[in-house]
Protein backbone atom coordinates (compact mmCIF):
# COMPACT_ATOMS: atom_id res chain seq x y z
CA UNK A 1 0.00 0.00 0.00
CA UNK A 2 2.82 2.41 0.87
CA UNK A 3 4.42 1.73 -2.53
CA UNK A 4 1.15 2.69 -4.17
CA UNK A 5 0.49 5.85 -2.06
CA UNK A 6 3.97 7.36 -2.37
CA UNK A 7 3.95 7.86 -6.15
CA UNK A 8 0.35 9.12 -5.99
CA UNK A 9 1.18 11.74 -3.33
CA UNK A 10 4.39 12.67 -5.12
CA UNK A 11 2.43 13.12 -8.31
CA UNK A 12 -0.07 15.43 -6.59
CA UNK A 13 2.71 17.76 -5.47
CA UNK A 14 4.00 17.92 -9.02
CA UNK A 15 0.56 18.77 -10.46
CA UNK A 16 0.22 22.46 -11.37
CA UNK A 17 -1.92 24.43 -8.90
CA UNK A 18 -5.55 24.75 -9.93
CA UNK A 19 -6.31 28.39 -10.70
CA UNK A 20 -9.47 29.72 -9.02
CA UNK A 21 -11.49 31.63 -11.58
CA UNK A 22 -13.06 34.90 -10.54
CA UNK A 23 -16.85 34.79 -10.71
CA UNK A 24 -18.58 36.75 -13.45
CA UNK A 25 -20.62 39.87 -12.62
CA UNK A 26 -23.83 38.00 -13.38
CA UNK A 27 -22.81 35.30 -10.88
CA UNK A 28 -22.37 37.87 -8.11
CA UNK A 29 -25.58 39.71 -8.94
CA UNK A 30 -27.53 36.45 -9.11
CA UNK A 31 -26.15 35.40 -5.74
CA UNK A 32 -27.04 38.77 -4.21
CA UNK A 33 -30.61 38.60 -5.55
CA UNK A 34 -31.02 35.09 -4.14
CA UNK A 35 -29.55 36.17 -0.78
CA UNK A 36 -32.20 38.88 -0.28
CA UNK A 37 -35.08 36.59 -1.17
CA UNK A 38 -35.00 35.82 -4.88
CA UNK A 39 -36.30 37.35 -8.08
CA UNK A 40 -39.96 36.41 -7.45
CA UNK A 41 -39.98 38.13 -4.05
CA UNK A 42 -38.47 41.29 -5.56
CA UNK A 43 -40.96 41.30 -8.46
CA UNK A 44 -43.87 41.00 -6.00
CA UNK A 45 -42.82 44.27 -4.36
CA UNK A 46 -45.53 46.84 -5.20
CA UNK A 47 -44.85 49.35 -2.45
CA UNK A 48 -42.11 50.07 0.07
CA UNK A 49 -42.20 52.14 3.24
CA UNK A 50 -39.52 52.95 5.79
CA UNK A 51 -38.96 55.09 8.84
CA UNK A 52 -35.62 55.85 10.39
CA UNK A 53 -33.11 58.33 11.73
CA UNK A 54 -29.86 59.70 10.42
CA UNK A 55 -27.35 59.83 13.27
CA UNK A 56 -24.01 61.60 13.58
CA UNK A 57 -21.73 60.83 16.50
CA UNK A 58 -24.63 58.91 18.08
CA UNK A 59 -26.96 61.92 17.92
CA UNK A 60 -30.18 61.90 15.85
CA UNK A 61 -30.10 64.77 13.37
CA UNK A 62 -32.69 63.89 10.71
CA UNK A 63 -35.87 61.80 10.90
CA UNK A 64 -36.83 60.07 7.65
CA UNK A 65 -40.16 58.82 6.33
CA UNK A 66 -40.11 57.41 2.79
CA UNK A 67 -42.81 55.64 0.78
CA UNK A 68 -42.56 54.46 -2.83
CA UNK A 69 -44.88 52.49 -5.09
CA UNK A 70 -45.02 51.15 -8.62
CA UNK A 71 -45.48 53.74 -11.32
CA UNK A 72 -42.92 56.16 -9.93
CA UNK A 73 -44.98 57.20 -6.90
CA UNK A 74 -42.96 58.75 -4.05
CA UNK A 75 -43.51 60.61 -0.83
CA UNK A 76 -40.60 61.54 1.44
CA UNK A 77 -40.55 63.64 4.61
CA UNK A 78 -37.28 64.72 6.23
CA UNK A 79 -37.49 66.36 9.63
CA UNK A 80 -34.31 68.16 10.66
CA UNK A 81 -34.30 67.91 14.45
CA UNK A 82 -34.82 71.34 15.99
CA UNK A 83 -34.82 73.09 12.61
CA UNK A 84 -37.71 72.19 10.33
CA UNK A 85 -39.09 69.88 7.68
CA UNK A 86 -38.79 69.30 3.94
CA UNK A 87 -40.86 67.06 1.67
CA UNK A 88 -40.72 65.78 -1.87
CA UNK A 89 -42.91 63.46 -3.87
CA UNK A 90 -44.57 62.40 -7.09
CA UNK A 91 -47.89 60.90 -8.19
CA UNK A 92 -45.99 59.14 -10.99
CA UNK A 93 -46.41 62.03 -13.42
CA UNK A 94 -45.76 65.31 -11.59
CA UNK A 95 -42.82 65.64 -9.17
CA UNK A 96 -42.46 68.33 -6.54
CA UNK A 97 -40.62 69.43 -3.42
CA UNK A 98 -41.53 71.59 -0.44
CA UNK A 99 -38.91 73.58 1.50
CA UNK A 100 -39.01 76.33 4.12
CA UNK A 101 -38.35 79.85 2.87
CA UNK A 102 -36.26 82.54 4.54
CA UNK A 103 -39.44 83.89 6.16
CA UNK A 104 -40.37 80.51 7.58
CA UNK A 105 -43.23 79.73 5.20
CA UNK A 106 -43.28 76.54 3.12
CA UNK A 107 -42.62 76.88 -0.63
CA UNK A 108 -43.57 74.31 -3.27
CA UNK A 109 -41.49 73.79 -6.44
CA UNK A 110 -41.93 71.48 -9.41
CA UNK A 111 -38.90 69.27 -10.11
CA UNK A 112 -38.03 66.92 -12.97
CA UNK A 113 -37.69 63.13 -12.87
CA UNK A 114 -33.87 63.22 -12.70
CA UNK A 115 -33.86 65.41 -9.59
CA UNK A 116 -36.52 63.21 -8.00
CA UNK A 117 -34.52 60.04 -8.68
CA UNK A 118 -31.40 61.56 -7.12
CA UNK A 119 -33.33 62.50 -3.99
CA UNK A 120 -34.89 59.04 -3.64
CA UNK A 121 -31.58 57.22 -4.08
CA UNK A 122 -30.00 59.13 -1.21
CA UNK A 123 -32.60 57.55 1.08
CA UNK A 124 -33.59 54.28 -0.57
CA UNK A 125 -30.46 52.14 -0.97
CA UNK A 126 -32.61 49.05 -1.53
CA UNK A 127 -33.59 50.53 -4.89
CA UNK A 128 -29.91 51.10 -5.73
CA UNK A 129 -29.16 47.48 -4.90
CA UNK A 130 -32.00 46.03 -6.98
CA UNK A 131 -31.23 48.29 -9.97
CA UNK A 132 -27.56 47.21 -10.23
CA UNK A 133 -28.27 44.65 -13.02
CA UNK A 134 -29.05 47.58 -15.34
CA UNK A 135 -25.32 48.42 -15.28
CA UNK A 136 -24.02 44.91 -15.90
CA UNK A 137 -22.38 45.78 -19.24
CA UNK A 138 -20.04 48.18 -17.42
CA UNK A 139 -19.06 45.74 -14.65
CA UNK A 140 -15.83 43.83 -14.09
CA UNK A 141 -14.86 41.55 -11.18
CA UNK A 142 -11.40 42.63 -10.02
CA UNK A 143 -10.23 40.49 -7.11
CA UNK A 144 -10.87 38.91 -3.73
CA UNK A 145 -10.43 41.34 -0.84
CA UNK A 146 -11.56 42.28 2.69
CA UNK A 147 -14.33 44.82 3.21
CA UNK A 148 -16.12 45.61 6.47
CA UNK A 149 -14.21 42.68 8.04
CA UNK A 150 -15.57 40.16 5.52
CA UNK A 151 -13.93 38.24 2.70
CA UNK A 152 -15.47 39.64 -0.46
CA UNK A 153 -15.35 39.81 -4.21
CA UNK A 154 -14.68 43.35 -5.43
CA UNK A 155 -16.52 44.45 -8.56
CA UNK A 156 -15.86 47.65 -10.48
CA UNK A 157 -18.53 49.64 -12.32
CA UNK A 158 -17.02 51.77 -15.07
CA UNK A 159 -18.47 55.30 -15.10
CA UNK A 160 -20.68 56.29 -18.02
CA UNK A 161 -18.67 59.48 -18.42
CA UNK A 162 -15.00 60.01 -17.60
CA UNK A 163 -15.68 62.71 -15.02
CA UNK A 164 -18.09 60.53 -12.99
CA UNK A 165 -17.16 58.90 -9.68
CA UNK A 166 -15.22 55.67 -9.71
CA UNK A 167 -17.42 53.00 -8.11
CA UNK A 168 -16.60 49.66 -6.47
CA UNK A 169 -19.10 47.24 -4.92
CA UNK A 170 -18.38 44.36 -2.56
CA UNK A 171 -20.12 40.97 -2.36
CA UNK A 172 -19.66 38.72 0.68
CA UNK A 173 -18.15 35.34 -0.25
CA UNK A 174 -20.02 33.61 2.59
CA UNK A 175 -23.53 35.15 2.49
CA UNK A 176 -23.47 36.33 -1.17
CA UNK A 177 -24.97 39.63 0.00
CA UNK A 178 -23.90 42.95 -1.43
CA UNK A 179 -22.38 44.43 1.72
CA UNK A 180 -20.86 47.70 0.59
CA UNK A 181 -19.87 50.31 -1.92
CA UNK A 182 -16.87 52.56 -2.38
CA UNK A 183 -16.55 55.72 -4.42
CA UNK A 184 -13.53 57.93 -4.99
CA UNK A 185 -14.54 61.58 -5.10
CA UNK A 186 -12.30 64.45 -6.20
CA UNK A 187 -11.87 67.30 -3.70
CA UNK A 188 -9.70 70.41 -3.49
CA UNK A 189 -7.33 68.43 -1.28
CA UNK A 190 -7.17 65.39 -3.53
CA UNK A 191 -9.31 62.27 -3.88
CA UNK A 192 -11.53 61.28 -0.94
CA UNK A 193 -12.63 57.68 -0.35
CA UNK A 194 -16.27 57.22 0.66
CA UNK A 195 -17.30 53.79 1.93
CA UNK A 196 -20.91 52.72 2.39
CA UNK A 197 -21.64 49.69 4.60
CA UNK A 198 -24.92 47.74 4.58
CA UNK A 199 -25.43 46.15 8.00
CA UNK A 200 -28.02 44.68 10.40
CA UNK A 201 -29.82 42.39 7.95
CA UNK A 202 -33.31 41.35 9.04
CA UNK A 203 -36.21 39.49 7.47
CA UNK A 204 -39.01 41.71 6.12
CA UNK A 205 -41.80 39.66 4.58
CA UNK A 206 -40.17 37.41 2.00
CA UNK A 207 -37.03 39.55 1.79
CA UNK A 208 -33.83 39.91 3.82
CA UNK A 209 -32.99 43.63 4.00
CA UNK A 210 -30.34 45.72 5.73
CA UNK A 211 -31.58 48.09 8.45
CA UNK A 212 -28.42 50.20 8.86
CA UNK A 213 -26.46 52.10 6.23
CA UNK A 214 -23.17 53.63 7.40
CA UNK A 215 -21.40 56.31 5.36
CA UNK A 216 -17.69 56.62 6.10
CA UNK A 217 -15.85 59.54 4.52
CA UNK A 218 -12.21 59.57 5.52
CA UNK A 219 -13.07 58.22 8.97
CA UNK A 220 -16.09 60.46 9.61
CA UNK A 221 -19.19 58.27 9.93
CA UNK A 222 -22.90 59.02 9.52
CA UNK A 223 -25.41 56.21 10.08
CA UNK A 224 -28.89 55.83 8.61
CA UNK A 225 -30.81 53.47 10.92
CA UNK A 226 -34.26 52.13 9.98
CA UNK A 227 -36.55 50.99 12.78
CA UNK A 228 -39.46 50.17 10.45
CA UNK A 229 -39.59 48.74 6.92
CA UNK A 230 -42.94 47.65 5.45
CA UNK A 231 -43.75 46.00 2.12
CA UNK A 232 -47.02 46.26 0.19
CA UNK A 233 -48.95 48.04 2.96
CA UNK A 234 -49.33 51.57 1.56
CA UNK A 235 -52.61 53.38 0.95
CA UNK A 236 -51.94 54.92 -2.48
CA UNK A 237 -53.90 58.05 -1.58
CA UNK A 238 -50.81 59.36 0.22
CA UNK A 239 -49.26 60.05 -3.20
CA UNK A 240 -51.99 62.47 -4.27
CA UNK A 241 -50.57 65.88 -5.17
CA UNK A 242 -50.84 68.75 -2.65
CA UNK A 243 -53.27 71.46 -3.78
CA UNK A 244 -50.51 74.08 -4.44
CA UNK A 245 -48.70 71.57 -6.68
CA UNK A 246 -51.88 70.92 -8.68
CA UNK A 247 -52.27 74.66 -9.27
CA UNK A 248 -48.64 74.98 -10.37
CA UNK A 249 -48.97 72.01 -12.72
CA UNK A 250 -52.17 73.33 -14.29
CA UNK A 251 -50.69 76.82 -14.79
CA UNK A 252 -47.57 75.63 -16.60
Amino acid sequence: MIRILVPILFGLFLEPAVQTMNPKPEDLLGGAVHAIGGEDAIKSLESFKLHGMIRFDGRAIIEIDLATALGGKVLAVQTFVGIGQTRFGSDGTTSWEENPSATGSQVFTLIDHTVLSQKVRKLNWVEWLTSLPLQIERMEVLEETMFDQESCWMLQIAPEIESAKKELVFFSKSTKRLIGRRTIEPTKNGDAIVNVYFRDWQKVGDLQLFHTVVFDREGVEIAMVFDTIELNTIDLRIFELPTPVIHMRDNQ
